[in-house]
């Protein structure tokens, strides 16, 4: 009977990305290394690794504020890290309230400062932009067993490099040094974390349904549509 490395290697699965969407996701806590999004794979999994399967990432800092009290009052705000111009994504993305604003009317990349214009007032103004400060980010898979889990990091980046250099040109990707390193089974779950000095989420703290449009997350895969008898243990047992 074949081992599950050659039953899955045999398997049939889709090529695809993994993306934000596709992540149970949370805030950070600034300054510690914090679990930012998690998948529960269902099924098999094969992260693809090489060149020519790129791994992007950009990941923005968030701040809020509320606007003030006159209608129609462009209003310079003040962000507290240091805000670059980046050729992946987005530098800025501003949200009033659950509509989303776009690019600010006007960025200072010295001041770190943007302007929005509000047609109302006191609206919450939810800002999510690119930062050139140190942070790094870590890919990491994870086999929870009882009160214990096994936990292997399989990639980790400093996010000002990934933020500044072009991904495109120069992109980022997976290299593993086992066969069953890239593969994720059924209860294996794939976790992001972040470690970054300013706070990183997927949507805004108050429930208006903005979100980070500008957050740049892909992984490159193969999934599965099957259960590999005994893949769990193997990828388990590989993980040290």
């Amino acid at each position: 009977m074949p081992d599950a490395l050659t039953r899955v290697q045999n398997a049939q699965g889709t090529p695809g990305e993994l993306a934000q969407d596709d992540f149970e996701t949370q805030a950070s806590t600034p300054g510690q290394s914090s679990r930012v999004a998690r998948l529960r794979a269902d099924y098999w999994h094969r992260i693809r690794s090489g060149r020519s399967n790129p791994f992007r990432v950009a990941i923005p800092a968030y701040e809020g504020f509320t606007s003030d009290g006159t209608a129609d009052n462009t209003e310079t705000f003040s962000l507290s890290h240091e805000l670059v111009e980046t050729p992946n994504t987005q530098d800025v993305v501003v949200w009033l309230d659950g509509t989303y604003y776009g690019t600010p009317d006007a960025i200072d990349y010295d001041a770190n400062t943007v302007d929005v214009t509000d047609s109302g007032t006191d609206s919450n103004v939810h800002v999510w932009y690119i930062v050139d400060e140190a942070a790094s980010l870590s890919v990491r898979k994870a086999a929870p067993s009882g009160t214990t889990s096994a936990s292997k990091e399989i990639e980790s980046v400093s996010l000002s490099r990934m933020h500044l250099g072009n991904q495109f040109e120069q992109p980022e990707y997976f290299s593993f040094s086992t066969e069953l390193e890239g593969y994720l089974a059924t209860e294996i779950t794939l976790d992001v974390y972040v470690n970054a000095p300013y706070e990183v989420r997927f949507e805004d703290p108050d429930g208006d349904g903005a979100s980070a449009t500008n957050l740049l997350l892909s992984i490159p895969v193969e999934r599965g549509s099957e259960t590999i008898p005994g893949l769990k243990s193997a990828v388990k047992a590989d993980m040290g």
